[in-house]
């Protein structure tokens, strides 16, 4: 069973906060009472040095471990890195959280690359391991869905092997909800010289963008924002981004049979 509001003030009370955001969410997309997996997918390249040191990560981590308390029966989330490589991080519970980035900094070091496909093949891997995370053409069904919330402030150098990672994946039911922190080019209404200036000074997220759209998937598995920094969006508002499209996925992949219940 999954927590209770009462539960997380009564054990967690510093998470009270952003779970009535993230249940008010819930509701409004009729997802009271669902049951997922989650996972928290973190870039560890260089330039997200200052973002852990500052503890915005930690917090962050802390919203979307809310979300797994509401969600997973376990209460908890699993954590995994990117940079060169990728890293099983562990798992992230109310009982472990204070401090928990720390810790896995402490382990894990900042590398020079940014991979995405490392980091979707090992989170692959770890929830449908039959498949070891390669290449698939025909739906595996599971029990419960997997919700990936997968957070990078940078384009990758792997951009063919992420697609046939988004591809395979499309057959499994797992979301990924993509998360740039910085900038995006079609977050720029500007036209003309300045509109085209402005672009060359933000990130560059436009495969990321490519990704939430692109065609050849057996169910549309990903979705799409970017942030300047975590904390300048509200509670609400980010399980309102975390909501957009993932009620839509659910009702494909319930339809295609890629869930056993929801």
């Amino acid at each position: 069973m999954a927590f209770s509001l009462s539960q997380i003030e009564n054990n967690a009370p510093y998470l009270l906060e952003h779970a009535k955001a993230a249940v008010k969410s819930l509701k409004k997309t009729n997802l009271t009472g669902h049951h997922a997996r989650i996972a928290l997918c973190l870039d560890i390249s260089g330039s997200m040095q200052k973002l852990f040191a500052s503890g915005k990560i930690q917090r962050f981590a802390e919203k979307i471990l809310t979300l797994g308390c509401l969600l997973d029966g376990d209460g908890s989330i699993e954590v995994f890195l990117f940079g060169s490589h990728a890293y099983d991080a562990g798992t992230m519970t109310i009982g472990n959280a204070s401090g928990f980035i720390d810790k896995v900094r402490e382990k894990y070091h900042f590398e020079d690359d940014t991979n995405y496909s490392e980091a979707m093949r090992l989170i692959r891997q770890f929830y449908f391991p039959i498949g070891e995370g390669g290449h698939k053409n025909q739906p595996i069904a599971a029990q419960e869905p997997v919700l990936v919330m997968f957070v990078t402030d940078g384009d990758t150098l792997d951009k063919e092997e992420t697609e046939k990672q988004l591809i395979s994946s499309s057959y499994e039911p797992i979301f990924w909800q993509f998360m740039a922190i910085g900038k995006s080019h079609k977050d720029i209404k500007q036209r003309g010289v300045l509109g085209w200036i402005m672009k060359e000074l933000v990130g560059d997220f436009r495969f990321l963008e490519y990704l939430d759209t692109m065609h050849g998937r057996y169910v549309d598995n990903a979705n799409f924002f970017s942030v300047t920094d975590p904390e300048d969006v509200t509670d609400e508002e980010l399980y309102g981004l975390l909501m957009t499209e993932y009620p839509q996925w659910l009702s494909e992949v319930k339809t295609k049979s890629l869930v056993e219940s929801i």
